[in-house]
């Protein structure tokens, strides 16, 4: 019976328009990138055309290619007007050994306050050295030496980057000469700051430094709680390589220096090439974690990965041509752009982009490294927003690698439970249809066993009814035989064999019909057997009140009292049965069967013993079976099942034996009434 349409399977929520309502937070993630990419190229805006230098401030560069020796000749060459006034407040030259000279001015009748803080970036610039020219005086002088070698504790302002505390008069004109060294590139923002503007300055750079730190660390936790197990280690490289560019911000900004304080700058050089290798080592891994999973050519990543190895190479090649070792980075990062370029390229043209989305944070990236390293050569105008866009744009592209993340993240959470939800709701049905199934199988088998119980019971009643019948028409015809036996003139030997051969086949009538009778008795009793404790001997001598003096039945009982538990009609009925299977079966009908009685640990044992034929050793395991006979004499193959059914029911047993010298022994066991035990306590059976 089946009620599976009574208990559907509940489903997912759906739209007006049938579709299934699941929230994507793919979509989310993208949407947040989205955001993240727009305020990101904002920012590079505005760093680019909101950085000017601050008015009434001027500032002149030397051009590149004019050879400068000293800073007395530096001035004659500004005063000459070889120098180019700057219409921003940077300047680049490029990779060159040649210093770079700058002129910063200030007409006299300006008010300002007295104290102003010339700020001179990138902070990777090796030395900066500035001079005052006092007016009329054709020689500089040399105040403050600062730069990214010179160790921290002994800049005139303890900072990242390369700051100047200057004094200034307005009643008369300023002028400042600026030289800057640089062995990585030569490309210089200058600033000009009140106290205030300056603290403003420096409260900024501290929350850029926390919002790093609190990126590079949520790209930890991310990765270690919520995809910590992903496919190839993706979720953790992402993690290494955030927490790697972290990194190489705070060096590349001049916080490793300022923190570490090291006096050699050969240390600090060891250090730089160091972090940059790790660095790119971390974006190879990911790169690698990426590309296996988006199935990407080998060889792609064999040169990823022997860019990454020959990094520290390259640093140290350039180390020992007097080159920064950021150089050599650079060079190992170019080559894994390109490799990945070329990688992006190919598997656009075979259609295999799943996200093309996320392509346009990394084609951003790289178009503000090209702007950075067009600025840098004089090429484009060198802001802080040609500067460092390049920092953003990697910044942005590594929150929207780690929102997808956690968008996947949450849609794989989210499909797993609509899965369980959807299990849930199957085994919710298929208990409800178990319930069903059941409830009608249990009415099925009510029915069923009703059935059987009027069919037994019309059964039963019919044999009751056949036996009763049987047995008086039975005794009528064993009375009129023997009843022939008294007459006086002898039967002639025909006759005398037929009624003979009737006789014996009146008993064989009388015995079978006394024990469907009895088997009846005992089924009826059966259903409520009453269990009491019995005396054994006394019990024994009742049974044997049944039968005749001439029975040919020997007691042999224990002199002990013995208490037995059980039913005393039901085991009447067994040892009677068991006296009158081994009458019928001893020897010639004389020899005597022998019944005893005796006390077991914890049970009563009776036996009966015949003189007989005794039970083959095939048969002993079938003799106590319903309707089982061996064929030898009036069985009906209905006593001995009685005896082990009794048996059972008194948590007994009923076996049977060889007799010695021959005949059969058949024992019964029924538990005690009180067993004594070793603690000397008793145990009601």
């Amino acid at each position: 019976m089946q009620h599976s349409s009574e208990y559907p399977a509940s489903e997912p929520q759906r739209g007006p328009f049938g579709k299934v309502i699941v929230q994507s937070w793919a979509r989310v993630g993208r949407n947040l990138a989205l955001l993240a990419l727009v305020l990101g190229l904002s920012t590079i805006y505005g760093l680019h055309y909101a950085d000017t230098l601050s008015r009434p401030w001027v500032l002149h560069a030397s051009p590149k290619g004019l050879l400068t020796l000293d800073a007395e000749q530096a001035l004659q060459q500004f005063r000459q007007g070889q120098f180019q006034r700057l219409s921003g407040p940077g300047v680049g030259y490029g990779v060159t050994t040649q210093a770079l000279w700058l002129v910063l001015e200030l007409p006299a009748g300006q008010h300002f306050s007295p104290r102003q803080f010339v700020t001179v970036s990138p902070a990777l610039l090796d030395r900066v050295d500035l001079y005052q020219v006092l007016p009329d005086d054709p020689v500089p002088h040399l105040r403050s030496t600062s730069g990214y070698q010179v160790q921290p504790s002994l800049r005139p302002l303890a900072q990242r980057q390369t700051v100047f505390d200057l004094h200034i008069d307005d009643r008369l004109p300023t002028t400042w000469l600026v030289r800057v060294q640089s062995r990585l590139y030569t490309a210089v923002l200058v600033s000009v700051q009140d106290m205030g503007a300056h603290q403003v300055g420096e409260f900024v750079d501290g929350f850029l430094l926390g919002a790093a730190l609190f990126l590079g660390l949520m790209s930890l936790v991310l990765s270690a709680v919520v995809r910590w197990g992903s496919p190839d280690g993706y979720a953790l490289n992402l993690s290494w390589m955030v927490l790697g560019f972290m990194a190489f911000l705070a060096m590349w900004h001049g916080h490793w220096r300022l923190w570490l304080d090291w006096a050699s700058p050969t240390a600090a050089a060891l250090l730089d090439a160091t972090v940059a290798s790790a660095t790119l080592w971390a974006f190879y891994r990911w790169a690698a974690s990426l590309m296996r999973l988006k199935q990407y050519p080998a060889w792609v990543l064999s040169g990823l990965r022997w860019a990454a190895f020959m990094s520290p190479l390259a640093c140290a090649l350039a180390l020992q041509r007097g080159w920064s070792p950021l150089l050599g980075a650079t060079v190992a990062a170019a080559a894994m752009i390109l490799l990945i370029f070329v990688a992006v390229v190919l598997q656009s043209k075979h259609g295999r982009i799943q996200s093309p989305i996320y392509l346009v944070f990394g084609l951003m990236a790289l178009v503000q490294v090209v702007i950075k390293v067009l600025a840098e050569r004089g090429m484009l105008p060198y802001t802080s927003g040609t500067a460092y866009g390049w920092q953003i744009a990697l910044a942005v592209s590594c929150l929207a690698l780690m929102l997808d993340l956690l968008a996947r993240a949450m849609d794989e959470r989210q499909s797993a439970r609509l899965e369980r939800d959807r299990l849930h709701a199957m085994l919710l049905q298929e208990k409800a249809q178990l319930e069903w199934r059941v409830k009608d199988r249990a009415q099925a088998l009510s029915q069923a066993n009703e059935t059987l119980r009027l069919t037994e019971g019309s059964q039963r009643e019919l044999l009751s009814l056949a036996s009763h019948e049987f047995r008086t028409p039975a005794a009528m015809i064993k009375s009129t035989l023997d009843a022939m036996a008294c007459v006086e003139q002898p039967l002639p030997p025909g006759v005398a064999q037929r009624v003979e051969s009737l006789r014996a086949a009146s008993n064989r009538l009388i015995f079978l019909a006394n024990k469907l009778i009895a088997h009846d008795r005992w089924r009826e009793l059966s259903l409520k057997p009453q269990l009491r404790a019995i005396q054994a001997q006394e019990w024994v001598l009742e049974v044997m009140g049944d039968y005749d003096d001439d029975v040919p039945v020997r007691l042999d009982l224990a002199e002990e009292d013995i208490e037995m538990w059980g039913d005393p009609v039901l085991l009447r009925i067994a040892l009677q049965t068991l006296i009158d299977n081994a009458l019928v079966h001893a020897a010639d009908g004389r020899q005597a069967v022998r019944v005893g009685l005796a006390a077991g640990p914890g049970h009563a044992e009776i036996t009966v013993i015949d003189a007989g034929p005794g039970v083959a050793d095939a048969d002993k395991a079938q003799v106590f079976e319903r309707f089982f006979s061996s064929g030898s004499g009036p069985s009906s193959g209905l006593g001995l099942s009685i005896v082990a059914a009794v048996a059972r029911m008194h948590g007994g047993q009923a076996s049977v034996s060889d007799a010695l010298p021959r005949g059969a022994c058949f024992h019964l066991r029924v538990p005690l009434a009180a067993r004594q035990e070793p603690g000397g306590g008793q145990h009601a059976a």
